[in-house]
This record gives C-alpha cells, structure tokens and sequence, in this order.
C-alpha cells in the first residue's frame, strides 16, 4: 500500500521492521539508511527521470505550469502524456491520471518568464520529444503569449485552458462582488506573504 510519509518517517519505518525482525529471531543485520540518504536517494531517481531519453512521437499532451518561486526567479515545468495513453486512462478508469501517467519533459529555472523565452523551452522540448498535437495550462500571460508564439511555428499543436483554473475563473467571476469573498481572498493574500521563505512555504 502506498501512503505519503517524510525521509525521517520512513528511516522510522525501517527501524520498527528491523526490531520486529530481531524479536522474531530472523537473520538482519543490513545498515539501517538515515534520512539523508534516503533523500540523496530520491534526488538521484528524480534526476535520472529528468534526464533520460524520452519517446520522440506526435500525439504528446504538454502539461505547463510555474511552480516555486523564489525572489526573482521561477520554475517552468512541463510534464508530458500520450494521446494513447489517456484514451486507455478514458475507457479504464473514467480518464483519471495520477502522477505516474505522467512523465517529467523538463524543468527549466527561469529568471525571466516572458513569452519568447516560453516560446524557446517549447522549442527546446519539441526538438527532444517531438511537436506536442496539445498543450494545456492556466493561461497566465506569459505561458499564454509564449505557447501563441510556439503555435504560430507549430500550427498542429491545440491549446486548452485546464479545467481547474477555468473553473476556478468562474467562481471567482461569480463571487467576487460578495464582501465575505473579498476578505477571504485578503486573508489568503496575508497568509501566503507570511508563509514565503519559511519552512511552512511548501
């Protein structure tokens, strides 16, 4: 079964089963790993993920977003995910993804985030996988501008608003006017400069 859990939980985790096997008399005297290991380990997967080959093929779906920010600087991913495979998502289970459908393309850390430099990691990324036939994202000015540039080149990639922004827009439209709206939306503002740049700020 798998659940979320931190480096030090799981190294926990391995010293319970550890002690369970020693009161059971079984044979197992490997080391226990620390916490740092365990997260040397994973940065080692992540970077493998990142950097191997990826299939080069036409019907790629690009997923766009920033995501952490830091001072001046941004994080630009794009993950990526087969026509084929989300028709067999479709008829299996409703359409559903989860992370492991998805494959990390890359992650560019960016300083500037206008359109053109958009424009130049989908290029980049084009080059490696192949011409995306769609690309989906929240529609922020800059992805916005630098994706209208890159089909301008590409004219066989679609783009499309996802759905959880697009909806998120609705609601907002809808309740914006409302005074609980305004201070909620306030308060969230307060929160998020408060937590920046603190151990909270994930």
């Amino acid at each position: 079964m798998l659940s979320g859990n931190s480096f030090r939980g799981v190294e926990k985790n391995w010293e319970i089963e550890k002690r369970e096997n020693q009161e059971q008399k079984k044979e197992n005297e490997a080391k226990i790993p620390s916490y740092s290991v365990i997260r040397q380990w994973l940065a080692k997967i992540g970077l493998y993920e990142l950097q191997r080959s990826k299939e080069k093929r036409d019907d790629w779906v690009w997923i766009l977003d920033f995501t952490i920010e830091l001072g001046t600087e941004k994080c630009l991913v794009i993950l990526g995910i087969s026509s084929e495979l989300i028709t067999e998502k479709i008829q299996k289970s409703n359409g559903c993804l989860s992370h492991k459908d998805v494959e990390v393309l890359t992650i560019e850390i960016m300083e500037s985030t206008k359109g053109e430099i958009v424009e130049s990691v989908l290029e980049k990324v084009g080059k490696k996988v192949g011409i995306p036939q769609q690309i989906i994202s929240d529609k922020g000015s800059d992805l916005y501008k630098g994706i209208k540039l890159y089909q301008q080149k590409n004219k066989v990639t679609t783009h499309s608003h996802d759905i959880t922004h697009q909806m998120a827009l609705f609601l907002k439209k809808e309740l914006e006017k409302e005074e609980e709206y305004q201070l909620f939306a306030k308060k969230c503002h307060q929160t998020r400069q408060q937590l920046q740049q603190t151990e909270l700020g994930f």
